[in-house]
């Protein structure tokens, strides 16, 4: 009975090749695959100072003139975190005030729909597909 016993555990033990061969081929496939991160992450590069140097960041940007995707991307990136502060900010009113000051009135009210409207599309839709 235990030749029986020491036999039963030598066969638990021994692992099947078939599955031992799939395991191995399962971990060097994984090991060999290049690292991809599985979403990309976008830091606002507004962030720092009071709401008016952000703005004036942002401003500036939109000025700025550039016809590459990069340019674009930056441009639709810089409405987005726009319109973000005027949603969140308490008083997006003085917000709004302040790039009419700078801008003018139609070309202001035109940076600040378009900011709305980008923040509103990104916030319903991930903003990862904007890079």
């Amino acid at each position: 009975s235990e030749i029986e016993d020491t036999t039963d555990l030598n066969s638990t033990k021994e692992p099947e090749i078939e599955n031992l061969e799939d395991s191995i081929t399962i971990l060097l496939t994984d090991v060999s695959q290049t690292i991809q991160p599985m979403t990309k992450s976008l830091t606002n590069p507004f962030i720092g100072g009071t709401w008016k140097t952000q703005v004036d960041k942002m401003l500036t940007q939109l000025a700025t003139h550039g016809q590459t995707r990069k340019d674009l991307n930056q441009k639709i990136q810089t409405y987005y975190y726009l319109g973000k502060l005027l949603n969140q900010h308490a008083d997006s009113a003085m917000i709004k005030d302040f790039i009419e000051r700078k801008q003018g009135k139609r070309k202001a009210k035109d940076t600040w729909r378009g900011a709305y409207r980008t923040y509103e599309l990104f916030r319903i839709c991930p903003k990862e597909v904007i890079s």
